[in-house]
């Protein structure tokens, strides 16, 4: 198969699995380890394979296992996100204001999940990066009548260490959630100011009452009560921004049509944007668009 078949291939079995179960079994793959001394990353990459329905015997599959898996899927180790300076400092009661609730989530034993953004190679591969946990990890979530809306999933910590990073000067974001990425950006000693844009009135006053006044830099902090396009349309040209981050959708499958709408806006004020989850939702759009790259450039 061609690359973009096998970019396609693992993407489809993964997806399949990601919506079923997508538990690999913590006596299998114990099991698996304890009889071939194998490390348990090796076991539980090799129960993955056999959920997935690979042949490793097959050289198409071999190839999938090699060039996909084995790069992209990760034992994780929990105190990595245990650790994190957001996670650490700022306490979540379980709290309820109007369709937005803080509480607990948690993924089981050694089940899989996206942990973060594609991985984009010089050949051309989009390896999907998945994880798991040799243990229950527990995690700190908002809910919007019942759905997660910003979690701290090893997927959100990983996929904002990007956008983090790029943060600098006067700091533009498009998007509240948790605060996670304002909380690590206004941090910064090289980022001077940070504007919140977000159009929730309920979930700003569950922030502002709850979250913000434990972040060491809030200072640095102004909220807009705003939709982003209203603001990208009214307010943008007033200020200049060093930085500017996108994060107001859910998943990439919701994402690609604000993704779409947002270039335009880079475009118009020739600046460039960063968006969350940006190698996914390209991906989404090119399975939309039937592969054909150029629909998004």
């Amino acid at each position: 198969m061609n690359r973009q078949q096998a970019n396609r291939e693992i993407l489809t079995r993964l997806s399949v699995f990601l919506q079923g179960s997508a538990e690999l079994g913590r006596a299998d793959v114990e099991m698996l380890a304890e009889t071939y001394r194998l490390p348990r990353e090796t076991a539980a990459l090799t129960m993955l394979s056999a959920c997935l329905g690979l042949d490793t015997e097959q050289a198409g599959d071999r190839m999938l296992e090699e060039e996909y898996l084995i790069p992209g899927f990760r034992l994780l180790e929990p105190s990595v996100y245990m650790q994190d300076a957001y996670r650490m400092q700022i306490r979540f009661p379980e709290t309820q204001c109007g369709e937005w609730t803080f509480g607990e989530r948690a993924v089981e034993a050694y089940e899989v999940f996206v942990r973060d953004d594609l991985l984009l190679t010089a050949d051309g591969r989009e390896i999907p990066c998945i994880g798991t946990f040799a243990e229950r990890f527990v995690y700190p979530a908002v809910m919007q009548n019942g759905r997660e809306w910003m979690t701290l999933a090893p997927v959100e910590i990983e996929t904002m260490r990007r956008p983090v990073q790029a943060a600098c000067g006067d700091v533009l974001t498009f998007g509240l959630g948790m605060g996670y990425y304002a909380f690590h950006a206004s941090c910064k000693p090289e980022v001077h100011s940070l504007t919140i844009v977000e159009r929730d009135p309920e979930l700003i006053r569950m922030f502002s009452r709850i979250i913000l006044p434990q972040f060491p830099d809030r200072e640095k902090i102004n909220i807009v009560q705003m939709d982003a396009y209203d603001y990208l349309e009214k307010c943008f040209s007033e200020k200049h921004f060093d930085s500017v981050f996108c994060d107001f959708w859910h998943d990439a499958g919701d994402g690609a049509e604000q993704y779409l709408r947002l270039k335009t806006y880079e475009k118009r004020y020739e600046q460039t944007f960063l968006y969350w989850a940006e190698g996914l939702i390209r991906q989404q759009l090119r399975l939309e668009a039937g592969g054909n790259v150029a629909v998004l450039d």
